[in-house]
């Protein structure tokens, strides 16, 4: 993220979750080609109503407007794909946490907020191995596979969350301890060196005692 974001994180103590729909891919929350191939193959057979295939793929439309994700990569390492992707100049950082901390600090909201790691499928030849309501948003594309994601979802619609989420909420944001949250700070490897010293004096500032870790990923390597 960009200091912006990190910024808000700190100041309101808030997790922030767009709305599905608000993505970028626009397969985001759709069913499988492969799945509405035999939806109305089905039809063909009799074996389903007449409509029953359109009216699973405008489904897609409700569930994206009532679905909200907060997305993390999951990784033992760093990845130059991801800093490339997310960070638009060389003065961003990556926040770490860890799924103990993340899933603790999710528990203490009233709202009901679910995780998984996300499945990357063939959506031109295979199907959802379940066809529960979450299934479409922890699947994607094999193009997405090097984002290695793990999701925490909310769906406004569930019982509990239909009471304490506003209807056409555009995202949802949760309150969190950062101190709790946050396991270190990772500043960008193309990063200046008095950005990293900014952000250790940004870490005091808030209060928190997590390690700030300058990049070493385009360091030239020494062997002498």
């Amino acid at each position: 993220m960009d200091l912006t974001k990190l910024l808000s994180l700190l100041e309101t103590k808030h997790l922030y979750f767009p709305r599905a729909d608000k993505f970028e891919d626009q397969f985001e929350g759709e069913l499988t080609t492969a799945e509405v191939n035999i939806l109305r193959q089905h039809e063909d057979e009799g074996t389903q109503p007449s409509g029953h295939a359109n009216g699973m793929i405008k489904l897609s439309a409700m569930l994206k407007r009532s679905m909200f994700i907060s997305c993390w990569f999951a990784s033992e390492h760093e990845s130059a794909a991801m800093w490339k992707l997310y960070i638009n100049s060389p003065e961003g950082i990556a926040i770490r946490t860890d799924y103990k901390s993340l899933t603790g600090v999710l528990e203490h909201s009233p709202i009901t907020v679910r995780t998984s790691m996300v499945n990357y499928i063939d959506y031109d030849r295979e199907v959802f191995p379940n066809t529960n309501t979450f299934s479409r948003f922890i699947h994607k594309r094999l193009s997405f596979s090097h984002e290695n994601e793990f999701r925490a979802v909310i769906w406004s619609l569930e019982e509990v969350n239909s009471k304490l989420i506003e209807a056409n909420s555009e995202s949802v944001s949760l309150e969190i301890d950062p101190q709790e949250l946050i396991k270190a700070v990772h500043v960008s490897p193309k990063a200046p060196d008095w950005y990293g010293d900014l952000i250790e004096k940004i870490m005091i500032r808030y209060g928190l005692t997590c390690t700030v870790e300058r990049s070493k990923l385009y360091k030239r390597p020494s062997f002498i």
